[in-house]
């Protein structure tokens, strides 16, 4: 008995470890590269299906399925095991938050209130509206309003910054929901740049979500001074698209060696994954990485700390 359950989870496991294995080759193909997205998770099936194999006595089946699961989770350690750079002494620093709060959640209010009690310096909130600035402003938070959304729109993005940093919106073609301010850091000028590309569920969507991103590092990578890199990407730290970006921009990933903190879609648990984000150049440094709440959102915001690296 033991050996026949063996052999059908261990058999089952090598059916979903040869699809983990052209995950790998996520930039050939826009479904590979979904599949990338969830490697933790199928990396621990795997793992799970070639102990219940070979504890079966399934041999053939189990040795090739747990070697897959090792693989992949080897493949993740080096983003579990590397840190991004830390906040020098005496730097200043801002508290960044990004949120897609959803076009159709009713719980402004309830956000606008974590705003107010956590106090970001700076906020991008993505798929927002005129009826999110609308409950911003009667929430009296300490915050301008920078970049909104035309009431022409259905959603946008809106930023949110401390009027003391001197937040100014900059006009930046990149195509898709993009917003870009400068603000203060100490002496120096900062760039933030927002960006919401669509969600890769088809052929085209998928092509528009990697131009978007390839178009912003290399934006990134020509604009002067330090830059910060927020938003709703749709892409996990293991997706070729993500790489893309971060590479090419010479960025820095602020969750790197922070656990997987993922935000989507909120309340799916082992199924979660990391697809909002925070990167910066590497003239700056990070801390204090966490979510918060969703408030009924399907992500979770994603709050950082930033500051001059040291």
């Amino acid at each position: 008995m033991l050996h026949a359950v063996g052999l059908g989870v261990g058999w089952a496991g090598a059916a979903i470890g040869g699809i983990f294995l052209l995950s790998f080759l996520g930039s050939l193909f826009w479904v590979f590269d979904l599949v990338a997205n969830f490697r933790p998770q199928v990396s621990v099936v795997l793992v799970a299906c070639g102990a219940v194999a070979l504890a079966g006595r399934a041999w053939r089946p189990g040795w090739p399925t747990l070697a897959l699961g090792v693989v992949g989770l080897l493949s993740l350690a080096p983003h579990q095991l590397d840190a991004p750079p830390a906040i020098a002494e005496g730097s200043p620093t801002i508290q960044v938050m990004t949120f897609n709060g959803g076009i159709s959640n009713p719980n402004r209010g309830a956000v606008a209130e974590f705003i107010g009690s956590e106090q970001p310096d700076v906020v991008f909130v993505f798929e927002s509206s005129f009826e999110w600035e609308d409950a911003f402003r009667a929430a009296n938070l300490p915050l301008q309003i920078v970049a909104s959304v035309p009431r022409t729109r259905l959603a946008g993005v809106t930023v949110l910054a401390r009027p003391d940093l001197r937040p100014r919106l900059l006009e930046v073609e990149l195509g898709g929901e993009v917003a870009v301010i400068e603000i203060d850091l100490g002496p120096e000028r900062i760039t933030l740049l927002g960006l919401h590309p669509l969600s890769p569920t088809s052929v085209a969507r998928s092509r528009a979500r990697n131009e978007l991103l390839i178009r912003a590092a290399g934006w990134v990578s020509m604009r002067p001074g330090e830059v910060v890199v927020v938003g709703d990407l749709n892409a996990t730290p293991w997706s070729h698209a993500y790489s893309a970006l971060r590479l090419g921009g010479g960025l820095v990933d602020t969750l790197r060696g922070r656990g997987l903190q993922p935000t989507w879609p909120e309340g799916w648990g082992f199924l979660m994954i990391p697809i909002d984000h925070v990167l910066h150049t590497r003239g700056l440094g990070s801390a204090d990485r966490r979510t918060g709440p969703a408030f009924g959102s399907t992500h979770r915001p994603v709050l950082v700390r930033i500051g001059v690296a040291g």
